[in-house]
Order: structure tokens, then C-alpha cells, then sequence
């Protein structure tokens, strides 16, 4: 296990080396973000709902999912009062929200086996309904940060709430599959071929894709500020896993794999919205980069002692 959490550390560690060597270009990261978001994320989606049961308790999985990323949410705009405006963008953002597809699924497929992908996505539905747009609207409107979109009318402000969903690829396939798994519609094998090499690709790509954002921050205050968001995550991670282990109706193994997700990092769409509300991006990229390598050690050790494997 630890030369497993060891190669995807490398992962990280690789790209990044190799941008300072000028072998990547600082934009480069948006290669490897379009690659995972459009193509080897949501192979791994399908290949995932395509080998495994579909069991309709998990439905129970997407529910604590979005309630684990909207609570924190408005708790830490209440707990940020009196900081900056950006700043208080930077932690709600940052601080809810958990990249499940992108970081969870490759790390918890590489400990237990692609069959413990389904539960990570299961998670990721509910997950995603906040983290892939609805956060950036909540945070928007509660910190009052833009008057364009307030001054449009309310069926405008629907079109590009929308747009913001829709226009996800990954979000796209996790509804459709929520719509196959209702239906009770297989995924042919020959298509559960053409996609394998792409979803076995994911791991690297996404590891990749986190050191190639990584560039560490020149102020004290945004380097405080990421303390901060660590500190919430940390407690948030606790109290939902917490609530996953003992609330939750399943065997130890899908509580476990729930448990890690509890644990995993700032999740891509939130370092996107940051740069967009605050101008902040290169606080953002480090920030995924941080709470990934911590994420990758904390589930490395939870995954060692927990009875679920």
C-alpha cells in the first residue's frame, strides 16, 4: 500500500519537477485538466457503473453526499465573518466541496479495486449538485461579489445556473448513469472496451493535472488563509466520516470507502472559481495541490487501520 500511495505521490511530484525543468509551460495544467474533465473522468464513470451492481441503497450515498458538501458551505460564511471579502470567497469555496472524481475514485481504486468506484461516484452525484456550480452562485450571492449577475432577470440567472451544470461533461455522465442505474439500462461490452485504456489512464492524469498547478504563494496572508482552509477541511473530514461510519446503512467496506472520500481534497471547480472571483489562481492551484498530498496520507493511513478493506 504505501509503494501505491508512493507512485501516486510521484504522480504529482513528476509533473511538477519537470515544469520547473521548463519541460511543461505554466498553462500546461489546462491540457491535463481538459484530458481528465473531458475524457478520462468520465470513462472512468461509465466503467464503473458498467461493472458493478447497482444496489438502489446507494441512493442514501448521493444524499449525504450533497449534504456534506453544502453544510460547510454556510458554515463557514458564518465563521469567516470580519475577514476580506475575497478572502471569505477563498474559504467558503475552498473549504466545502470534495474532489471525489478527479482525486477519491483513482486514489480508492488503486487501494480496493475498480469495484470500489461506485460508492466514490455515488458520493460524487450528491457532491457535485453543490461543488460543480452551485457553490459559486451561493458564494456570489451571499458575499454580494457581482452586480451583473443580481441585476438579470431571475429566468437569465436560471439559464446560467444551468449552463454551469450542463456544461459539465463529468456532471453530464454521472446524471445519465443515474438515469441508467433507474432504468436498469447495461452499458454493451463492446463499449466497456473502447473505454477501459481511457478510464485506466485516469490515476495518472488527474496526479498529474495537481502538479502541474502547483506553484507556491508569494503573501503571508494567502499562505494564512490556506491554514485556515486546511483547519475547516479537517474538521469537517472528521465529523463526516464520523457520520458516514456510524450513520450510514451499509457494510464496513462502503463505509470505508465513504470515510476516505470524507478526506479528499479542494476539489478542481473550486480553484476555477476562485480565480474567477478573486483573481487569486495561483492560491488556488496550490491549495488543491496542498490538501492533496495531505488527503493522500490521511486516507493512506485511515485505509491501513480501518476493518472495511
Amino acid at each position: 500500500m504505501l509503494f501505491q500511495s508512493g507512485a501516486l505521490l510521484l504522480a504529482i511530484i513528476g509533473p511538477y519537477a519537470l515544469k520547473h525543468l521548463h519541460v511543461f509551460g505554466d498553462r500546461d495544467y489546462k491540457v491535463a485538466q481538459g484530458l481528465v474533465f473531458n475524457l478520462t473522468l468520465p470513462c472512468a464513470i461509465i466503467l464503473s457503473f458498467a461493472t458493478n451492481k447497482h444496489d438502489m441503497r446507494m441512493l442514501w450515498i448521493v444524499l449525504f453526499g450533497f449534504f456534506a458538501c453544502a453544510i460547510p458551505l454556510f458554515v463557514v460564511y458564518a465563521g469567516s465573518r470580519g475577514d476580506e471579502r475575497n478572502y471569505r470567497a477563498f474559504q467558503m469555496l475552498n473549504a466545502s466541496g470534495l474532489n471525489l472524481g478527479a482525486f477519491c475514485l483513482p486514489v480508492v481504486q488503486t487501494f480496493m479495486g475498480a469495484s470500489a468506484g461506485l460508492p466514490v461516484i455515488m458520493l460524487d452525484i450528491g457532491n457535485a449538485t453543490v461543488a460543480t456550480a452551485g457553490s459559486l452562485t451561493i458564494t456570489r450571492t451571499l458575499l454580494h461579489m457581482d452586480d451583473n449577475f443580481k441585476s438579470l432577470p431571475m429566468i437569465l440567472r436560471l439559464r446560467n445556473i444551468a449552463r454551469d451544470f450542463l456544461g459539465s461533461i463529468s456532471f453530464d455522465i454521472y446524471m445519465l448513469m443515474l438515469v441508467f442505474m433507474f432504468l436498469h439500462i447495461t452499458i454493451p461490452q463492446p463499449i466497456v472496451t473502447l473505454i477501459t485504456p481511457f478510464a485506466n489512464a485516469n490515476a495518472f492524469c488527474a496526479m498529474a493535472m495537481i502538479g502541474l498547478m502547483m506553484e507556491v504563494p508569494d503573501s503571508c496572508k494567502d499562505r494564512v488563509e490556506l491554514l485556515k482552509v486546511i483547519a475547516w477541511r479537517m474538521v469537517f473530514g472528521v465529523l463526516i466520516a464520523l457520520a458516514a461510519w456510524f450513520l450510514l446503512p451499509f457494510d464496513m467496506r462502503i463505509r470505508e470507502i465513504v470515510v476516505l472520500g470524507a478526506f479528499a481534497p479542494i476539489t478542481i471547480f473550486s480553484t476555477k472559481f476562485t480565480d474567477s472571483l478573486t483573481g487569486n489562481a495561483k492560491l488556488a492551484g496550490f491549495s488543491l495541490t496542498v490538501t492533496a498530498v495531505i488527503s493522500l496520507v490521511v486516507m493512506t493511513a485511515l485505509h491501513a487501520v480501518l476493518p472495511g478493506a
